[in-house]
């Protein structure tokens, strides 16, 4: 057979395509999944400011999504490290209260004409 790039690259999700499809058609379609990637991230780059505008994407908003990650972080390590959360309680607790938080924040946020 031809070489095999998406072993490597795809790593389980190719072992997977393998052990459900078979050797030819988990190749087929390992391959197929690698250019379609390939695809869909040159259309993200070359489509950007289009993307960009359609989602509203905008310096603040990233700077509020970040600022949110980190909060959310901080979130976890605090429930783990000084109340003993078990790490998915953590994890939950943290996305719930992020989200809550989040969805204040847009809630109230004045909205400009």
């Amino acid at each position: 057979m031809a070489a095999n790039v998406a072993e490597p690259l795809l790593g389980s999700l190719y072992t997977l395509f393998v052990d459900a499809f078979g050797p030819t058609v988990g190749w087929w379609l390992g391959h197929t999944t690698l250019v379609v990637t390939i695809l869909m991230v040159y259309t993200t780059i070359t489509n950007w400011e289009k993307i960009r505008y359609g989602f509203g994407i905008t310096d603040s908003r990233v700077a509020a999504w970040l600022t949110l990650l980190a909060v959310t972080g901080g979130q976890v390590i605090l429930y783990q490290n000084h109340f003993g959360f078990p790490p998915s309680g953590a994890f939950i607790t943290a996305i719930s209260v992020s989200g809550y938080l989040w969805w204040q924040w847009y809630q109230f946020e004045p909205h400009k004409s």
